[in-house]
């Protein structure tokens, strides 16, 4: 009986007891846990594969650059592979455990620095520890008047996480990994990198200018396991003045209805008259988002999973759509004015009476309204809203690439719904709208105490993502149950390139194997 919870591949007991030896004479024994309670969180999956296919053999935490390059030293003598997290947050996508069985975690949560926040120029530079609300706290402290871009939920999400995981928020900066500017990077081999104008000494510029000299690195850190991120700077919105913001819900009272949004919206997004990612939620997002984010609910919302939504049902108890559109108008309170009567009336001219238009006048505190209003605005959140749909701790997010174009969404969501009524889920989704895609995320829902359930699910994101692939609609991001599935879909010539900046950069294969689908084993 081993001494250890799990073991890396084809590392013995004797050599990996040496490793965390010598990472304990490194970190102190506080440092370096290898015990079961220590380890249990890292276990906490929400995805439908068994815990012991992703079980850690330990979890370090360094606090500086040069304590991680020592550690990589380690795990390149002993090969111990290292499993980067931030905290503990990835809901939907597989939490923190490693990808494999074996791998110690490295958790950079105690990494916290803010090592400046520049209000002229409106940029951030963190540490990978650093969580939205901590950074909100600051600014806030400091009387900084920037807004962050935050993705849903975010109070404990490790900003540098969510960019390199190229997550969103629902500001006019969504786009939150083409907002991060300069990296400092810990390679395989220990060497510490700084990209962008980080390699100028004392650079003024490091970011604020994105590409420096020569090719453009950062994107082989992010989805990606070749190097460890110990810094990131990000671009941050100024916040708009007094009257220059303006939120608004469009309630749409039929599914199909999702065909005729969608171009008079991306209008709007790409003549910049609406300049955030619009969200556009379906009713039984949009009933979760109500129910959590309201203080006098009684706790039972809870949906016994029958399939199909009962989506008229939601829509008379909870007052949504069946599709529900939220944007804003940002600006001085003169252009903000302009263009609310130009967004109004786009939209009541392509719809008449048949939609329902509500400003925070008219939403008269509804938490769904007031859950997008934070966002839009880059405000905090606690919790996810569908963590009420369904007992049971199972949550898979599928997201997929859409061409915002009406067709093709449509097509989309009929599709997903297909699938998920088959296999006995809800359709959940919502659709998050940039300059030329649109981002359909699905979030199954299930009981991971329900062992059929559980394969269910399995089959269900299987199948999605199988027939989504022969759609030719991309999957942006996945969980890790099905890295290697999503990236055979990007076909062999991007495997075999990911494969050979692997095997150049980390020829042992210390670096998260697996992430991504991408190891040298």
């Amino acid at each position: 009986m081993s001494s250890f919870i799990a073991l890396p591949k084809g590392i013995t007991e004797q050599v990996f007891a040496k490793a965390i030896q010598e990472y304990r004479t490194l970190l102190g024994a506080d440092r370096v846990r290898t015990d079961q309670a220590s380890l249990q969180p890292y276990l906490a999956i929400t995805i439908a594969e068994s815990e012991s296919l992703h079980t850690p053999s330990a979890a370090i935490f360094p606090t500086t650059p040069q304590e991680i390059q020592a550690i990589v030293a380690i795990a390149n003598k002993y090969k111990t592979p290292l499993w980067t997290v931030c905290n503990g947050e990835n809901e939907g996508y597989g939490s923190s455990a490693p990808a494999t069985s074996g791998q110690i975690v490295l958790d950079l949560r105690n990494m916290k620095k803010i090592i400046e926040v520049d209000s002229e120029l409106g940029y951030c530079l963190v540490e990978p520890g650093v969580t939205y609300s901590e950074l909100q706290q600051h600014l806030t402290k400091n009387k900084i008047n920037l807004w962050l871009d935050t993705p849903a939920p975010s109070a404990n999400v490790s900003i540098v996480g969510n960019i390199l995981e190229r997550g969103n928020g629902s500001t006019p900066y969504s786009e939150d990994f083409l907002f991060s500017c300069g990296m400092e990077v810990v390679l395989a081999d220990g060497t510490l990198l700084k990209t962008g104008m980080g390699g100028i000494p004392n650079s003024t510029s490091w970011q604020v200018f994105k590409w420096g000299f020569g090719p453009y690195v950062d994107g082989l850190f992010s989805q990606a396991n070749n190097g460890i991120v110990t810094k990131l700077g990000s671009w941050l919105m100024g916040a708009p003045p007094p009257g220059g913001y303006m939120p608004f819900c469009i309630k749409f009272p039929r599914n199909e209805m999702i065909s005729d949004i969608i171009k008079p919206l991306m209008f709007l997004r790409q003549a910049q008259i609406v300049p955030n990612a619009c969200v556009l939620v379906n009713a039984g997002w949009e009933a979760a988002t109500g129910f959590a984010n309201n203080k006098k609910n009684n706790g039972n919302f809870l949906n016994k999973g029958t399939g199909a939504i009962p989506t008229k049902k939601l829509m008379d108890s909870y007052d949504v759509g069946a599709w529900n559109l939220y944007g804003a108008v940002y600006g001085s309170p003169e252009q903000v004015a302009l263009n609310w009567m130009y967004v109004s009336g786009t939209f009541k001219a392509a719809f008449g009476d048949k939609i329902r238009i509500i400003t925070e006048k008219e939403a008269k505190g509804d938490p769904a309204f007031e859950y997008r209003k934070q966002l839009m605005m880059g405000g905090v959140t606690q919790q996810s809203p569908l963590d009420m749909w369904r007992a049971g701790g199972g949550s898979m997010k599928f997201s997929a690439s859409a061409a915002a174009r009406s067709t093709e969404c449509y097509q989309q969501a009929k599709t997903a719904s297909d699938i998920l009524g088959k296999h006995g889920f809800d359709y959940l989704s919502e659709f998050s709208f940039f300059w030329y895609d649109a981002r359909h995320t699905v979030d199954i829902r299930f009981d991971r105490t329900k062992p059929e359930e559980v394969k269910r699910a399995y089959k269900c994101f299987e199948e999605l993502g199988s027939v989504f692939a022969k759609n030719g609609w991309a999957i942006n991001r996945t969980n890790t149950a099905f890295m290697n599935k999503v990236a055979d879909t990007y076909g062999p010539a991007m495997r075999r390139l990911n494969r050979t900046i692997k095997k150049a950069l980390d020829p042992n294969n210390i670096l998260a194997p697996g992430k991504s689908g991408i190891s040298l084993d």
